[in-house]
């Protein structure tokens, strides 16, 4: 029992020394848990909102569903009747370049647009 106590401390240990070196993270998800994302998925709109929020969006199943993607989750929508993305928590209503979201959870997500990255070239 002591052996596999000593080596859980001892590589507990080793995580720790190597986490603090700067070139190694437990995160698993890449950066730091406080990252945004700066780029989405290959076929997405991103949308930038007041207050610098941002988010994805991604169209699936010929527009009969989206991928939300979020700073810190994706969330699929299913497209309503009334032309919505919806999960019955968030709604996402997509009107030409423009967007509104609800996500459910109280957070500002007013006045975005779609915005393309600009070429400089």
């Amino acid at each position: 029992m002591w052996v596999n106590v000593a080596k859980s401390v001892l590589v507990i240990g080793l995580l720790a020394t190597l986490s603090a070196c700067g070139g190694f993270s437990l995160w698993p998800f890449g950066g730091s848990e406080g990252d945004v994302r700066h780029s989405g998925p290959a076929g997405s709109t991103p949308y930038l909102c007041d207050k610098g929020r941002k988010f994805y969006v991604k169209q699936v199943d010929a527009g009969k569903a989206a991928w939300l993607i979020l700073p810190d989750r994706e969330i699929l929508l299913n497209k309503t009747d009334s032309g919505a993305y919806s999960n019955s928590i968030t709604t996402l209503l997509l009107e030409g370049e423009g967007a509104k979201l609800d996500d459910g959870y109280k957070h500002d997500y007013n006045d975005c647009k779609i915005n393309l990255p600009v070429n400089k070239s």
